[in-house]
């Protein structure tokens, strides 16, 4: 009876024998002094020991992290290290996002036991998925109408919270190419939640024997930045926010440089059996094309073909003059997901924000048939409006996409496809047939172990 009572009060104070020192951080974890179960009570120690296990193991698996982390590290002060405790506290620390300290926790407890063949394959684990990553691409990442397109990308996620990406990438639409670099990070400052800052450079090319001239309001140098933030107000409810800031010059006079505007919004919803639901909205704030007028280039309205010489011409702008209009769009979508499959479909009017498309439907398919082997099938339907002009009012385009990935190696993964646009725009620079051809589709995604 008294044995109990013991046992009873032990239990109850917990808190008051758990490490003061606060639970954020490797450091503070390996501080935990080396004492055995007999320091406290010769088999009271070890059945305390056993109750916070059960704890810790139960909130774990219930998802509060956090509250598990301090059980194991209570667990520590009663039995002194152990690489087992060591291991929990690893697997937990990366369920938070805190890789780095994960990665410390995973080493230690190699360390204590260099038999754990777990705790080992755990470490090898997270240096292969948080480490730093190789991505080479061949045709686009994207069902988008460009000709070709080959990137390249690195990323690495090793810090705690933090996950950085950094590339490139070369483009051909047929009547111009770009060039662009980036770099961005993710800071996750809950376990699913996030701020990302984004620094793109895109620069568009118009020059060459087989490249038309360029609309007056072409952009030459595209510096953006943008800002997001994506937060789950409750396990089902996640709203997201973006700002991006573009800050052009034209093609035609590099002088002058304006600054776009654009802010989009979404609110995601998990209904429950596999249902999602979501409604986005954007705006966006840049020049119009039929008020603007570019330095020696015709004037809006100017008849066809009008030629500008030199600055003050009939029909050509004499100065740089930019007016501002604001285009918008409010869609929607629905997906279903399952362990091996997933579909999804959204509707959005106005998806370039200029007025180009009506609407647009974009749909996607998803099949994993097992670990290393994964599909993907994406179709979108485009309706042109009015204003796109006599050659594509009314009339619809679609761009099919179908890729599949596979894993070769634990390091190394490769993927490969077809895109196909059919559209009413010229399939090259000649103008003589429309679009109705394919572009292959190549992807070399390989995982190092530096971490």
């Amino acid at each position: 009876m008294r044995l109990k009572a013991a046992l009873l009060a032990c239990s109850l104070a917990l808190p008051a024998v758990a490490d003061p020192r606060p639970p954020d951080g490797t450091r503070a974890l390996k501080a935990v002094p080396a004492r055995s179960t007999a320091d406290v009570a010769p088999g009271l120690g070890s059945m305390v020991a056993e109750q916070i296990r059960v704890r810790a193991n139960s909130l774990r698996k219930r998802g509060d992290y956090q509250a598990a982390l301090d059980a194991y590290q209570s667990e520590m002060t009663i039995t002194g290290e152990t690489a087992d405790c060591w291991k929990h506290i690893g697997w937990t620390q990366r369920a938070l996002r805190r890789f780095a300290d994960a990665e410390a926790s995973l080493r230690r407890a190699t360390e204590l036991d260099p038999a754990d063949r777990e705790a080992q394959d755990d470490l090898e684990s997270l240096h292969m998925s948080r480490g730093l990553r190789l991505d080479a691409r061949m045709g686009g990442t994207e069902p988008g109408t460009s000709k070709q397109a080959y990137e390249g990308e690195l990323t690495y996620g090793g810090f705690n919270r933090l996950e950085l990406h950094a590339g490139g990438g070369w483009t051909d639409n047929i009547f111009y190419d770009s060039v662009k670099g980036y770099a961005n990070a993710y800071w996750f400052y809950s376990q699913d939640s996030y701020l990302r800052g984004d620094f793109t450079l895109r620069h568009y090319n118009y020059t060459g024997a087989n490249r038309p001239t360029p609309d007056s309001n072409a952009y030459d140098v595209v510096p953006r930045v943008s800002l997001e933030g994506s937060h789950w107000i409750s396990p089902r409810i996640r709203a997201g926010l973006e700002y991006q800031l573009f800050a052009p010059d034209f093609f035609y006079d590099h002088s002058t440089r304006i600054v776009n505007h654009k802010v989009t919004g979404e609110v995601e919803a998990r209904l429950g059996g596999g249902f999602t639901a979501g409604i986005t909205a954007a705006v966006l704030r840049d020049p119009d094309p039929a008020a603007t007028q570019i330095l020696g280039r015709p004037v809006p309205g100017a008849p066809a073909g009008t030629v500008c010489p030199a600055a003050g011409q009939p029909a050509c702008a004499a100065a740089t003059s930019v007016v501002f209009r604001t285009e918008f769009l409010v869609g929607g979508s629905l997906s279903y997901e399952t362990d091996v499959w997933g579909i999804g479909l959204k509707y959005i009017p106005n998806r370039d924000l200029d007025s180009g498309f009506d609407w647009s439907i974009i749909s996607s398919l998803d099949v994993r048939p097992m670990e290393k082997l994964s599909f993907n099938f994406q179709w979108v339907y485009d309706r042109y409006s009015n204003s796109a002009g006599p050659a594509f009012a009314g009339q619809s385009g679609n761009i099919w996409w179908a890729t599949v990935r596979y894993q070769l190696t634990r390091p190394l993964a490769v993927g490969g496809g077809v895109k196909w646009v059919q559209n009413p725009s010229p399939a090259d620079v000649t103008g003589t047939a429309t679009r109705n051809d394919p572009t292959f589709l190549l992807n070399v995604e390989y995982r190092t172990v530096f971490f």
